[in-house]
This record gives structure tokens, C-alpha cells and sequence, in this order.
């Protein structure tokens, strides 16, 4: 194992502890999960892995990141994982955010803008080769919104700062465009059990790259667009989700265009819908 990858892995444990430390009401949810059709990749992938996800607050500090190791159990061709010799042994993504309005104990809302964040993304992907190492940044600025309904809202621009990126071009680029993100959540129904049905959804549109521009366009895009919806069903100590993901150009591939990586021409694939199902024990 090399040490970069201890030290993501390391890294990655001190924070989740430190968290789950400093607030014991700290949610974490074990999932097992199922996924087919994802289009991160020109070549859509199936699998099947563990995730150890987090959510919580500390302070005037809103926490949220997950854990994953991929191909534990099962995945196509397309993907490697933590049981193949050159491969990707942790994926992980961490969103931070800090409440102004907390932080500075006064109320910052301009109508319907109820408050105000600065907002993070940290994406890791924790590969022992460039080709399957992955380290972008989004930093920018986050607001809830009152819909004045039982609808949750909220809204966060982000400018991207990438390092590695699978060998991309775009790699090691200060400014690489942004990412809008449109998030709503929805309470369906409360159970007499004290289980609960809700829907989630989350939009990324990602805008302003530079990597179509430094490769020629001919199979990469500097715009990509990915909406994922969530129905779960959540017990104090279990859980269960279906989600459906809808892409286009994901991972900044463009759909339709002729790609070789060595072994034949294929074609790229990388607009349409993914799937998604979990079981989860919350602890």
C-alpha cells in the first residue's frame, strides 16, 4: 500500500473521529449499495461496495462525507476496486460547511435566503496510479432557502481548484471553471413506527473548464450536468434507498464521440440514466 494512500486513509479516519468525538449526536450509516449505468466514465460501470457515510453538526459547522471501497463485492469490466492490484482502494467526498449566520450569532437572512454558508466539496479518489487518482476541491457559497413549505431548499456555488485527475489535461489547474448545485428535500410520510419516507435531490451543473479546450474537444467537454433523486426509508437503526441519476456528458466525456484507450475504438457513453439501490445500519 503506498503512502499517499495511508496518509488519505489516515487523514480520512481523523476527521470522521474528531467529528464524531466533538458531537455524539453525530449520525453514521453503514451502507451496502448497488449501482448500474453510472456515467462518471465514458464506459458506464457497475457496482457493488461498501459506504460509510457521516452527518452532523458541530457547532456552526454543518458536516457531511462519506467513505467508500469500491468493488467490494462485485462490478463490471469498467471499474476497479480494493480486491484488484492496480486500482482505486478509497473513494471519498467530505462537504463542510460553515453557517455565517451561526458563526456569528446574528441573522443574516435577506427574505427568503434564511442563511448563509461557506460552502466545500472535497473529492478524493485514493487510486495508486495516476490514471486511477483523482483530488478536486469546490469552495465557494451556500444558502438555505425558505420555501415556506415542508419543501427543504438550498443552493451552493462553487469555483473549483483541481489537482489529480486521472491524467486528464485539466490537472494540477488553479481555476477550473465552477459547479452549480440545486439541492431540495421533502418529507413523504411519517410511520406510526417512527420510520419515515422522504425524497431527496440533488443537481450539479459544471461549467467553465478548461479541459475540452486543452484536449481538442473531440472527446472531452468543459460543461457536464448530473441529477440524482432519492427515495429512502429510514428506521431508527436501518435504512433502505432506491435513487435514479440522470447524466449528461458525465465526467466531462462527450456522448457519442470515438474514443481508444489502447485496446480498439469504442464509443463513449455518458448521457442517460443511472440506478441506485441501499441498505444501510445507522449507528
Amino acid at each position: 500500500m503506498s503512502t499517499k494512500l495511508l496518509s488519505y486513509i489516515f487523514a480520512a479516519t481523523a476527521t470522521l473521529c474528531t467529528v464524531q468525538q466533538a458531537n455524539s449526536a453525530m449520525n453514521t450509516t453503514l451502507w451496502g449499495i448497488y449501482s448500474n449505468n453510472v456515467m462518471f466514465s465514458p464506459k458506464p460501470v457497475k457496482n457493488a461496495y461498501l459506504e460509510l457515510e457521516y452527518s452532523g453538526q458541530t457547532g456552526p459547522i454543518d458536516w457531511y462525507g462519506y467513505f467508500d471501497a469500491p468493488k467490494f463485492f462485485d462490478g463490471n469490466q469498467n471499474i476497479t476496486g480494493v480486491w484488484d492490484s492496480k486500482s482505486s482502494k478509497l473513494f471519498m467526498e467530505h462537504e463542510p460547511k460553515v453557517s455565517l449566520n451561526r458563526l456569528t450569532g446574528k441573522d443574516l437572512s435577506v427574505g427568503p435566503f434564511k442563511d448563509w454558508f461557506i460552502a466545500t466539496d472535497w473529492i478524493v479518489d485514493a487510486g495508486n496510479t495516476v490514471l486511477t487518482r483523482q483530488n478536486t476541491l469546490y469552495y465557494g457559497l451556500g444558502t438555505s432557502i425558505d420555501t415556506h413549505t415542508k419543501l427543504g431548499m438550498s443552493v451552493n456555488v462553487y469555483a473549483k481548484q483541481q489537482w489529480e485527475n486521472y491524467g486528464a489535461a485539466n490537472a494540477y489547474t488553479s481555476d477550473d471553471g465552477g459547479r452549480l448545485q440545486v439541492q431540495f428535500f421533502y418529507p413523504l410520510y411519517s410511520f406510526q413506527n417512527g420510520a419515515s419516507l422522504n425524497y431527496f435531490t440533488f443537481s450539479n451543473y459544471d461549467f467553465g473548464s478548461k479541459l475540452a479546450d486543452k484536449t481538442g474537444g473531440n472527446t472531452r467537454t468543459n460543461e457536464a450536468f448530473v441529477s440524482t433523486h432519492i427515495f429512502s426509508y429510514k428506521l431508527k437503526e436501518f435504512g433502505a434507498y432506491a435513487g435514479a441519476r440522470y447524466f449528461h456528458n458525465g465526467g466531462q466525456f462527450k456522448d457519442g464521440a470515438t474514443n481508444n484507450w489502447g485496446s480498439g475504438d469504442f464509443t463513449q457513453k455518458s448521457t442517460g440514466w443511472g440506478y441506485y439501490l441501499a441498505l444501510g445500519y445507522h449507528f
